[in-house]
């Protein structure tokens, strides 16, 4: 099954406010957007960006939010109804949010249910609305919102260590996006604060740079860093099973929609056996039937012989 994967820029800060003199500038979506898209989804096929109206068409569409547009609470989940989740989780986190929550969306992660400790994501809701509408408004509809970090499911998993650029011309100061059981850091690497948050010695760790960040990175640690483009990034992020389109940003499928996806589903290299499956039992049906219709034949000729 074709997947699009469609990665959404960072989202402007008060700065870029400041700098523009333009109040409306930080809720500008791109003119220009970038995908990759693949057949299989793990392998990639095209990359590029390209205006909302040429976005190539895929099975299924997955957005990716940017490496600090997402942070992570570890807290446990208020017990409430599906319906009254959202508010309650607002009410936990109220001491802990710089912003209004009306201003923000939160999304719950894998595993995580109500009355027991969980991670919940929480990232800014009118950007991800925005760009959601802008989407789905062009014909793409959008399966998934996913982060392009998390934290790790089990402790004993090794930390993951990525090293990015944020915009063109940052290559002096990169970033570092650490992610490890106990949450996920999103720092720059001036400054001793990403050094103190380095994993002890001995512990795994997986470390991946993008091309520009290269040679940062393999001078701020010190050691030859494997290169990951933001392509691969992006693809690795969308075949995690999080899913941040909860609450009232959920996919809404219903009549032509919930067809679509269905057919899609049903037609998908993952359905390949049943598909099989459900022939051969409609082969068999039909080659019963057929025997059954000539027995009854037989049996009718024997009855009519014996009468004459």
């Amino acid at each position: 099954m074709s997947m699009l994967v469609i990665q959404l820029p960072p989202r402007p800060r008060l700065q870029a406010r400041q700098v523009g003199g333009d109040a409306a500038a930080p809720w500008r979506l791109p003119q220009e957007w970038s995908f990759v898209l693949s057949d299989d989804g793990r392998t990639v096929v095209q990359a590029g960006q390209s205006a909302l109206a040429l976005l190539p068409r895929a099975d299924s569409v997955v957005l990716v939010l940017a490496e600090a547009d997402v942070g992570w609470h570890r807290l446990p989940i208020p017990r409430a109804p599906a319906a009254r989740l959202r508010a309650a989780l607002a009410g936990v986190m109220e001491e802990a949010l710089l912003d209004d929550d009306d201003a923000l969306h939160f999304a719950l992660a894998p595993g995580a249910a109500p009355g027991r400790e969980g991670w919940v994501a929480v990232t800014h809701r009118p950007w991800l609305a925005a760009a959601l509408a802008a989407l789905e408004g062009a014909g793409r509809a959008v399966e998934r919102v996913v982060p392009a970090s998390m934290p790790l499911g089990q402790p004993g998993d090794a930390a993951r260590g990525h090293f990015f650029t944020a915009e063109a011309g940052d290559d002096a100061v990169p970033w570092l996006t650490l992610a490890r059981a106990d949450g996920v850091a999103c720092l720059r690497l001036a400054g001793g604060l990403a050094r103190a948050l380095l994993p002890a010695a001995g512990e795994a760790v997986r470390w991946t740079t993008t091309p520009a960040a290269a040679a940062a990175a393999e001078s701020w640690l010190g050691a030859p860093v494997p290169l990951l483009s933001d392509a691969e990034r992006a693809l690795e992020a969308a075949q995690g099973a999080a899913n941040l389109r909860q609450f009232d940003l959920a996919a809404r499928r219903r009549g032509t929609r919930a067809l679509r996806a269905g057919a899609q589903r049903f037609f998908s290299r993952e359905w390949r056996p049943v598909r099989l499956g459900l022939v051969a039992l409609a082969v068999l049906h039909l080659l019963g039937l057929n025997a059954y219709a000539w027995q009854q034949r037989e049996a009718l000729a024997a009855k009519r012989l014996a009468m004459a």
